[in-house]
């Protein structure tokens, strides 16, 4: 079972917040709730958070910031996959206006689709972590 406010699906939960966070703030956050910010790697997983994200954006634990390779929160390396992020994308843009780097952290944008922004950026973000057994 999920904590409340929590969603299941299979053997995990989800937490889609209500409140915006940078891409830092939203993973220590989940980090500092047993959880990570969200990993997709089936399909089921991306139309679950596809749905439940009802077309706004939501952070995603995916991001290039460390090696310059996009990887999972958990290290896992990510295998590009076009059909995962929008045309164009991702595009390392530069002229955000939003302080030094550029853009190192996926979130989820309409349709399920995937997006590089500034990791300053304020947005809603997804949790996930192991369902509880009871």
């Amino acid at each position: 079972c999920c904590p409340l406010g929590w969603e299941m699906l299979e053997s995990s939960c989800y937490y889609f917040s209500k409140i915006p966070l940078s891409w830092h703030e939203a993973r220590d956050w989940c980090n500092g709730h047993e959880s990570h910010l969200v990993i997709l790697m089936r399909d089921e997983e991306w139309d679950f958070v596809t749905r439940m994200a009802g077309g706004t954006f939501f952070w995603v634990g995916l991001t290039d910031e460390k090696s310059g390779r996009w990887e999972w929160v958990n290290q896992t390396p990510y295998v590009m996959n076009r059909r995962r992020w929008r045309p164009g994308q991702p595009d390392s843009w530069t002229h955000h206006g939003l302080g030094p780097g550029d853009e190192d952290c996926a979130h989820l944008h309409y349709e399920g689709q995937l997006n590089d922004l500034h990791c300053s950026t304020r947005l809603r973000y997804i949790c996930q972590r192991h369902s509880q057994r009871t």
